[in-house]
């Protein structure tokens, strides 16, 4: 009977000896997965700390709209300068042209086309700016955003000599029946055609095949400008101050494309 107890002391320390050399191996494996799991988990974060941060603040097609629109409405100026080495140019915005208003306010605060050139200068045509092959300049402007801006044509803002346009974005690749007509968000130009004949308008109409009112023709003849580019592009705002300025630029001489020899930078910033 002795033997049979002394027995079952022996079976019951070995179970008890057992469970507890089992336990201790459970415990040894949860703490080194617990660990290996806080390791993973701070490896984790600082990997999704060093990601790439989305820009919120740099324009694209899809938010377009909405910010140029709360920018409209926190930015209340309707005049910009234009600086140049040959003067000043001031331009009055116009307040049909939300969008447009708003952009080029926002590139004026920014400084964003700060640097840019008048890269296409055709006498009795147009000037037109806002480009750069500089690094810096275009490094600045991807920053900002590279979009387009829905088109705001209107029928009573005229291509006269003094207004300001933007140039529409190229779709070579699209095709023609196809084509929008949003404006680029850098490139501008302002109408240089001084005051015509009434031959050269008449031919001109001829060309370009279109149907002018009398009081349209009357315009054209007084003032001067680009017929055949209205309902084309966005006129935006006219010259008050420095069109002589204008008129300087258009004087230079070109290269080939038209590119002046004489570089002119552009300095853009709000009139207060």
């Amino acid at each position: 009977m002795r033997q049979i107890c002394f027995f079952g002391i022996i079976v019951l320390t070995a179970l008890l000896i057992g469970c507890s050399s089992e336990e201790e191996d459970y415990s040894k494996y949860t703490e080194e997965f617990e660990q290996d799991m806080a390791e993973k988990k701070k490896q984790d974060s600082i990997y999704l700390a060093n990601l790439p941060k989305p820009d919120t603040n740099k324009i694209t097609n899809e938010n377009v709209v909405q910010k140029l629109t709360v920018f409209g409405h926190l930015n209340k100026e309707n005049k910009v300068k234009i600086s140049t080495k040959f003067g000043d140019i001031v331009i009055e915005l116009f307040d049909d042209t939300p969008l447009h208003r708003a952009n080029f306010l926002m590139l004026a605060k920014k400084g964003v086309i700060d640097s840019t050139i008048f890269y296409r200068v055709v006498e009795d045509f147009v000037v037109q700016g806002g480009s750069s092959d500089r690094a810096e300049v275009n490094t600045k402007m991807k920053e900002h955003g590279v979009y387009t801006i829905p088109d705001e044509i209107h029928p009573h803002h005229y291509h006269i000599r003094g207004n300001v346009a933007m140039a529409v974005n190229e779709q070579w690749e699209i095709p023609e029946e196809d084509r929008n007509k949003n404006s680029s968000c850098y490139n501008f130009y302002i109408v240089q055609r001084k005051p015509m004949t009434k031959k050269y308008l008449e031919g001109v109409i001829k060309k370009y095949d279109l149907e002018l009112t009398e009081k349209e023709k009357s315009m054209y003849l007084k003032y001067g400008g680009t017929p055949h580019l209205d309902g084309d592009y966005t006129v935006f705002g006219k010259v008050v101050e420095g069109m002589s300025v204008v008129d300087k630029i258009a004087k230079l001489e070109t290269d080939k494309t038209d590119m002046p020899l004489d570089e002119v930078k552009i300095g853009l910033s709000v009139v207060k």
